[in-house]
C-alpha cells in the first residue's frame, strides 16, 4: 500500500484516492474522526474537512473527544449530536418533605414525599418501596397525599389488609397530618417531618 502525504499532513492511500480524501471531505462525511495528532487524522483532519466544504462537525462528549461530521446539506436539527444526561432531563419532582424510619429494619433511612398522593407499600410499582417489610401490603398499604393548593399533609388507608398506626392510634379514615407525627406500618416505625409548612414552602 503506497502512502502519501498531503499538504497539511494526512497520510492517505494514493492508489486509491487521487487527492487527499481528508482535505476534499470525502472520507469524513458521516464518519466519526478522532481528535488528536494530524498525522492521525487529528484536528487537521476535523478542520480541513469541515471548512473546505462546510461541513459541520458535532462533537461527542467521550473520553477520545470524537466528532462526527455531517453533510452541509443535512437538515440543521439533525447537525447537532445530543448526550441526554439523565439527571438534567429527568422530570423534577419537588420535595415536600419526609419520612424517616425509626424503628425497624432500615433505621435511618429516609423516603421523600412529593406532591399529589404518595403510595407505600413492598412493590416498587409504589412511589415509597418498602420491599424490606414483609409486614406491609404489595399494592398501596397506604398514602401520604401533599395538598399543595392548601400547604397541608394526609394519610389515607389503601388498598392493603395491614393495618396502619399514627400515634398509635389506627388508621381508618383519611387524617390530616403534621411534623413529628409517627407512622407504624408494619414492623417499620417512621416519623413524618415536612418541608412546605407554615414558615417555608415554594
Amino acid at each position: 500500500m503506497a502512502m502519501k502525504q498531503c499538504a497539511n499532513g494526512h497520510l492517505y492511500d494514493d492508489s486509491k484516492s487521487a487527492a487527499c480524501p481528508y482535505c476534499s471531505g470525502e472520507s469524513a462525511i458521516g464518519k466519526t474522526i478522532p481528535l488528536g495528532n494530524p498525522a492521525a487524522g487529528g484536528n487537521a483532519v476535523q478542520f480541513n474537512a469541515t471548512e473546505a466544504l462546510g461541513h459541520i462537525p458535532t462533537v461527542a462528549n467521550s473520553p477520545d473527544m470524537s466528532v462526527t461530521v455531517a453533510p452541509k446539506d443535512q437538515p440543521k436539527d439533525q447537525m447537532v449530536t445530543t448526550f441526554l444526561d439523565s439527571a438534567k432531563n429527568s422530570e423534577i419532582k419537588p420535595v415536600r418533605g419526609w419520612l424517616v424510619v425509626i424503628e425497624g429494619e432500615k433505621l435511618g433511612m429516609d423516603f421523600r414525599i412529593h406532591t399529589g398522593k404518595n403510595t407505600i407499600g413492598r412493590s416498587k410499582n409504589n412511589d415509597v418501596c418498602f420491599d424490606f417489610d414483609s409486614g406491609v401490603s404489595k399494592e398501596n398499604n397506604v398514602s401520604i397525599i401533599y395538598d399543595d393548593r392548601n400547604n397541608m399533609f394526609f394519610i389515607q388507608s389503601g388498598e392493603g389488609k395491614n393495618n396502619v398506626y399514627i400515634n398509635n392510634q389506627i388508621l381508618l379514615d383519611a387524617r390530616q397530618i403534621n411534623d413529628n407525627d409517627i407512622i407504624e406500618i408494619g414492623s417499620t416505625k417512621l416519623v413524618f417531618r415536612s418541608l412546605c409548612n407554615a414558615t417555608f414552602n415554594y
